[in-house]
């Protein structure tokens, strides 16, 4: 993969997003959203190689870098690695159902691997369906500030990771807020837990598809719905490397019937609410549709009520857990 090095400096952001052709219109609206928060920044855009020209037509600001999925792993070897170990995994067709989410996660992270070795500057990854709201900052120094959720726990995700890093914080919460950062440091220390040695991206990723499976499969509990995550793997990874308290941040996602208007947009940031998913390709009611349809005022202040109301009630059992020091695999809320 040739990436140009006069691209990237200390003071630039870099994002990577994973994305199919459904989200290049929140793509540009989260692209817009950046540029009125940070003065420079890249984003690196994975995407299906057949809509490898048309990523190319809609993104034309000089900010986006388009990159096939093929330069990292083809979505046809990945399930090849699949069908090789799962072959004795009593969930096989259910994980199958699901492959295309985990390969995306593998996309994301092996970028970043690839990418933090390379050039050595910090990365953030970010949900293609996410628009950022207020201005975040991301890392601390060396190292990358803490984020964290109430309203995601899923311990399936947790077992997993604790397999891959050998051991988890004692407390802690979800890391899923729709992006994750990680530094030049904290990879090196990750890729040492999980005893990947390549460093040419598809290396990277063939070796990381076969890690991930190989843990799931020998741990061989229940199904949930999936079982592994890209963001609570940095999490975990991240607190491990320097243990601290996550700071707990609000966003719009789990509830949202429609996208929010500008003005919707900038009342977030004035609320404190860091940024808003648009979950379009779920088969529900909300989903459906979602992209074509605006949210009402009515809709739009019953749901941030809502999401404020239950942000101050988690965050004072943040706090309370955090000073217990409670053991959140054992805990339950």
């Amino acid at each position: 993969m040739k990436l140009d090095k006069t691209k990237f400096s200390k003071n630039k952001l870099n994002i990577c997003q994973v994305s199919l052709k459904g989200n290049i219109p929140i793509l540009i609206n989260n692209y817009q959203k950046f540029k009125s928060f940070y003065e420079d920044f890249n984003i690196f855009v994975i995407c299906p190689k057949k809509n490898l020209k048309q990523f190319k037509k809609k993104l034309r600001y000089s900010e986006f870098i388009i990159i096939s999925e093929d330069q990292i792993i083809s979505f046809s070897k990945f399930k090849k690695i699949f069908y090789r170990l799962s072959k004795n995994y009593r969930y096989k067709n259910l994980f199958k159902n699901r492959l295309s989410w985990y390969y995306q996660q593998v996309l994301k992270l092996s970028f970043a691997f690839y990418f933090l070795q390379k050039f050595h500057e910090k990365i953030i990854l970010w949900d293609a369906d996410t628009i950022i709201a207020k201005k975040i900052e991301f890392f601390n120094g060396d190292f990358s500030r803490k984020f964290g959720t109430f309203t995601e726990f899923h311990k399936s995700y947790f077992e997993t990771n604790k397999v891959l890093l050998g051991k988890l914080p004692k407390y802690f919460i979800s890391s899923i807020v729709q992006f994750g950062s990680i530094t030049k440091n904290e990879c090196k220390i990750l890729l040492n837990k999980l005893r990947l040695k390549k460093v040419k991206i598809k290396a990277i990723a063939v070796d990381l598809s076969a890690l991930i499976m190989k843990k799931i499969f020998l741990i061989n509990g229940p199904y949930n719905g999936s079982l592994f995550s890209e963001y609570e793997l940095i999490g975990n990874s991240n607190i491990l490397v320097k243990p601290g308290k996550q700071k707990m941040i609000t966003t719009l996602r789990k509830g949202l019937k429609g996208v929010l208007t500008s003005k919707q947009l900038n009342f977030l940031s004035f609320l404190n609410i860091t940024n808003v998913t648009y979950e379009h390709t779920h088969n529900n009611v909300n989903s459906r549709g979602m992209l074509k349809r605006k949210l009402s005022w009515f809709d739009f202040i019953a749901m941030v009520l809502k999401t404020k109301l239950k942000f101050y009630y988690n965050l004072i059992k943040h706090n309370v857990l955090f000073t217990l020091n409670i053991d959140k695999m054992k805990y339950k809320s």
